[in-house]
């Protein structure tokens, strides 16, 4: 398990800057999960998105927030591998 403070408004609704999420392995990824990735280009920087889609073993991530300036996601990046993800978001 990990834990990591939110920075950044790119979840908003879901996520607001200061809140504590818990992140754990999951192998079961599915569409909506929401993950802790690798950024896969800023190397040291992790990022908090959702997983948009699923093709073929790589995963298309987006922000939750509706301004689509708002987030560095998948539109930027294109896609990331399944060794990219850290983990996913625990629900309590």
């Amino acid at each position: 398990m990990v834990k990591v403070v939110i920075h950044g408004d790119s979840m908003l609704p879901t996520l607001k800057p200061g809140d504590i999420i818990k992140f754990s392995v999951d192998e079961s990824l599915k569409e909506g999960d929401v993950v802790l990735v690798f950024h896969p280009l800023k190397k040291n920087v992790k990022i908090v998105k959702r997983i948009k889609s699923i093709d073929g073993g790589r995963f298309f991530l987006e922000g939750d927030n509706p301004d689509p300036l708002a987030s560095d996601d998948s539109h930027n990046f294109g896609t990331v591998s399944f060794d990219s993800i850290i983990g996913k978001m625990e629900y309590s």
